[in-house]
């Protein structure tokens, strides 16, 4: 069960990247909207590399 919510959450965290990167080509460098892209673009990688370990040591938080 709770390897099934970490894909999801994974996989939701993918279309925010895919998202972002969409929107990268529109920003211009050095604005306001620009930082807070490579602000959101840590959080999502760092969400990114938190799943995938989770993922991969199989944890279940909801196991008694």
């Amino acid at each position: 069960m709770a390897v099934t919510v970490w894909r999801v959450l994974f996989a939701l965290n993918a279309v925010l990247l895919a998202l972002l990167a969409v929107s990268f080509p529109f920003l211009r460098p050095g604005s306001p909207s620009w930082t807070i892209s490579i602000v959101s673009l840590g959080i999502i990688l760092a969400s990114l590399a938190g799943l995938f370990v989770l993922i991969r040591i199989d944890w279940d938080p909801f196991s008694p």
